[in-house]
């Protein structure tokens, strides 16, 4: 990188000091206090996953960085007691299969670090910032029957691998998100990454993994472009590191980003120059020419659906999926799961994994465990058969603690599962996505359901419907636009808006009305599948999945005008 005055606010801060280098003073101010942290510092103590938590007077978000999703027993039990020491009882599952804690003080730092980076074995290294980020994956990578290639050990490699190199990756134009799973279910969403590969099996037989680049969400979303390289089952443990950080390289070197801090992303790198750019400029960095093929473009299938339940595994043993309900979950329950583990998985293989959907999976355990599993479970509040909609609700932090949202989110979408869980029956997934802003840490845009918090005024008609004043502006109540018919796979769509500025108290009754409309309208095949919520959003005209969304008393004002949104589908 060559540094540039003209460069963003951030550019200068991380000119001066590598957010790498503020491990020591983290230590210096916990002894000196909060109120000798420079500004500066808040914004470098992001490279170990320290983030300040609004309304940024003392406290902090912690972010535990857990490759693929993975944690033994002997960690989750020293997280969960962490979080009942320091973080207030409770702990959130990222989208990104992390583990979030809140309420930290900077003296509460020396005794967490040590805890995590020493006695479990873990670290928070590039956990924020502008680094990368957690390298996701199908949370059942290793065991799951029908995986496309074995991936061994190359989930945490691939997360090692950018940690141990240090400064070579330590200063991106900003953050840098990457997958990698051989799921033919496609689970760790390779569509919405800045890297990612996933399985495929060619005409001719041969399985390997293909690869796709400039991926993401936030305000202006992107889907990734297939690289049109297909990397053989021998070949990937070799390949797979190199052409990561290569494409991570790329990212790093392209100084054009970093002027200006709102399109300092690799999508907009990749829109601008194109998949065969890349391709290009990934195996001029690699020194040998990756072999093409142009069929590969996007993954085949990618479901609005997650691992729970209980399922064979392709060693015999089983798999017992648990939702968490908003992902959210006490240190008591972390404890619990961490020992129940220990007690009912085979013996030196207890594991357990999360999902992009925040949920949680037990693998390895024998068959003649898993009944005793579950009723251990359901005494403690994780039961395995919990509703469907529990399974694909996913939530973010929300005003709550997030400087960046302008809606409540966790409470709201508790109360939006208390409805649909009593009042509308589910068959099949719906995913619904519960975010605090436009930046989509919760992907409203490939969810079936999405909700972008918006504030509105408040009126005496919106308190007559239970709306509530905001915290911090009485004149105000949270409010949701609704979103439907995201989806990844062969043929990707953002969703589109049908409904603005839904009053947040109402928003439970609008889902449930469409989705029971849904119900009564959907359509089957010739073979007697039913039509998903997808293909139903897509077939219906919007002023009719508009109409079908009314409830008795209030209707939506009408949708203004507007062309679609960007990168709406997958270049060519």
């Amino acid at each position: 990188m060559k540094f540039d005055p003209g460069m963003s606010k951030t550019e200068h801060v991380k000119h001066t000091k590598d957010g790498l280098d503020v491990w020591q003073d983290i230590f210096e101010y916990a002894r000196i206090g909060f109120g000798m942290i420079p500004e500066e510092q808040f914004a470098r103590m992001r490279w170990y996953g320290i983030y300040q938590q609004k309304p940024n007077v003392g406290h902090f978000m912690w972010r535990i960085k857990l490759p693929g999703g993975r944690v033994t027993p002997h960690q989750l039990r020293i997280i969960g007691e962490l979080t009942n020491r320091r973080a207030r009882g409770f702990s959130d599952i990222t989208t990104r299969q992390d583990i979030q804690l809140h309420w930290l003080s900077i003296e509460d730092f020396p005794e967490a670090l040590d805890d995590i980076y020493n006695k479990a074995g873990l670290y928070t290294h590039f956990a924020c910032g502008d680094t990368p980020r957690n390298t996701c994956a199908c949370p059942l990578d290793g065991v799951i029957k029908n995986q496309i290639v074995d991936l061994g050990n190359l989930v945490p490699g691939i997360a090692d691998m950018f940690k141990n190199a240090g400064k070579e990756f330590s200063n991106l134009p900003r953050k840098f998100k990457s997958a990698l799973s051989a799921c033919p279910l496609h689970c760790h969403q390779p569509q919405i990454q800045d890297v990612s590969a996933f399985g495929v099996i060619k005409s001719d037989g041969r399985k390997g993994l293909g690869i796709m680049v400039g991926g993401g969400l936030s305000s202006t979303p992107h889907f990734a472009q297939g690289l049109r390289v297909f990397v053989p089952e021998d070949k990937i443990q070799e390949q797979i590191p190199q052409i990561f950080a290569a494409v991570a390289g790329i990212f790093r070197d392209a100084d054009e980003l970093r002027y200006k801090r709102g399109r300092a992303r690799l999508k907009f790198l990749v829109a601008d120059k194109g998949w065969q750019w890349v391709r290009d400029d990934v195996e001029r960095r690699l020194g040998y020419q990756i072999e093409h093929d142009d069929s590969i473009v996007n993954p085949r299938g990618a479901l609005h659906t997650d691992h729970t339940g209980t399922g064979e595994q392709k060693d015999g043993l089983y798999y017992v999926g648990v939702a968490i309900e908003r992902g959210r979950w006490s240190g008591d329950q972390m404890i619990a799961v961490a020992n129940l583990a220990d007690k009912f998985a085979a013996s030196g293989k207890a594991q357990i994994r999360f999902s992009q959907k925040q949920n949680l999976i037990f693998v390895n355990i024998p068959k003649e465990n898993v009944a005793s599993l579950t009723r251990e479970l359901e005494k403690i509040g994780l039961t395995p058969d919990a509703p469907i909609w529990r399974e694909s609700l996913v939530s973010c932090t929300g005003t709550q603690f997030c400087n960046l949202a302008v809606a409540e989110t966790k409470d709201r979408a508790k109360h939006i599962l208390e409805y649909l869980e009593k009042e509308v029956q589910l068959d099949s997934p719906i995913m619904v996505s519960v975010t605090g802003c436009p930046n989509s840490c919760s992907q409203y845009q490939i969810a079936d359901i999405g909700l972008r918090g918006i504030p509105i005024l408040l009126d005496d008609n919106l308190r007559s419907l239970g709306c509530e004043p905001r915290a911090d502006d009485p004149k105000k109540t949270d409010a949701f636009d609704m979103l439907i018919g995201g989806a990844l796979g062969e043929n990707p769509e953002f969703t589109q808006e049908i409904v603005r500025k839904i009053p947040g108290a109402i928003v439970p009754r609008v889902i449930g009305a469409l989705v029971e409309n849904y119900k009564t309208y959907r359509v089957q095949d010739v073979d007697g599948d039913v039509e998903t919520f997808r293909d139903f959003a897509s077939r219906i005209e919007v002023d009719q999945l508009r109409a079908w969304s009314d409830i008795p008393d209030w209707k939506p004002a009408p949708l203004k005008k507007k062309g679609p949104p960007a990168q709406a589908t997958t270049p060519a």
